[in-house]
């Protein structure tokens, strides 16, 4: 059952996308918030699924939704369950966030004949992955600064904030401390200064709203973990390597995350004619926050190639 958001909860929705608020509740996932926007009817072109990163929410596609949508294809972009305003009633983990990907595809499937492409940022890009590969409905890809495999040594501190007390003790040091908060954002973007006033403003109080909510930190880990232990599995790469649909990687030029050389397994393990890198200049871990209508311009020339 889908229906219109009535937000009830600190994560408020970005202004000018309020009006394109959705819950859709089924058996498994009781309140499942996403944003709906373009064509509600089938124009032959695929339905597009945007899929955010860890401790993120649908709102960090503030800047790409409309164009995208405007461009003539219909968008969804959800909160995965226990991040932003979906509930969670399970553990959180890639498995959960696929299958909740999934459920909202199988929802929106009458006017989909031409399939759906799912856009992933950062750990979105492997919920991306592991859902195409469950779901031939899943016609491409698009992996923004992030995918598995991928080299390790862009991985390495994530890997230590997966450690229980380590990783707790720095996530609740930010609750008393909003300037601390506010700078750990800052190795995300390319120039947090250089976004708008109203994008520093939103992400200050965000960044507090998902530091002071248990159920947010509960999501952040067990999240995390599940994602690093799928990248551990070997039997993982070769399944993504034979999988046949075409695979975008979007990467920001200045990505302190996840630098652009992390690519280099994952790109070994496709064939090159199914294949196609892209560099976003003056962008970071966040290409559609730092430089959206570059990254915009750059998933639609893609989506042409289909």
């Amino acid at each position: 059952m889908n229906t219109t958001f009535n937000s009830d909860n600190n994560f408020q929705c970005w202004p000018s996308l309020a009006a394109y608020a959705k819950r859709l509740t089924s058996k498994r996932f009781n309140g499942l918030f996403y944003y709906d926007y373009g064509p509600q009817n089938n124009t032959g072109k695929p339905v597009l699924i945007l899929v955010h990163g860890l401790g993120d929410e649908a709102d960090t596609w503030r800047h790409i939704i409309r164009p995208l949508g405007d461009a003539g294809f219909r968008v969804l972009a959800p909160d995965l369950p226990g991040f932003g305003r979906s509930s969670l009633n399970m553990r959180s983990s890639v498995a959960c966030h696929r299958d909740a990907v999934l459920t909202l595809a199988a929802a929106e499937s009458g006017n989909a004949e031409q399939g759906f492409v799912l856009i992933g940022s950062s750990m979105g890009a492997s919920i991306a992955e592991a859902a195409a590969l469950s779901d031939s409905r899943i016609k491409a890809l698009v992996l923004m600064d992030g995918c598995i495999p991928m080299e390790s040594a862009g991985s390495s501190h994530i890997l230590l904030m997966a450690f229980p007390f380590i990783g707790k003790k720095w996530y609740r040091s930010f609750r008393n401390d909003p300037d601390r908060a506010w700078k750990s954002l800052f190795s995300y973007y390319a120039d947090i200064q250089a976004l708008s006033e109203e994008d520093r403003d939103f992400l200050r109080k965000r960044v507090m709203d998902r530091v002071c909510s248990p159920s947010q930190e509960r999501g952040y880990f067990s999240s995390l973990r599940s994602m690093i232990f799928q990248s551990l599995r070997s039997s993982y790469y070769k399944r993504i390597g034979s999988w046949p649909g075409k695979i975008a990687l979007v990467w920001g030029e200045k990505d302190q995350i996840m630098p652009i050389n992390v690519t280099e397994s994952f790109i070994k393990l496709r064939s090159a004619d199914t294949t196609e890198m892209f560099t976003i200049p003056g962008a970071g871990h966040l290409p559609h926050q730092d430089k959206p209508a570059e990254t915009a311009k750059t998933i639609l020339g893609f989506l042409e190639t289909l």
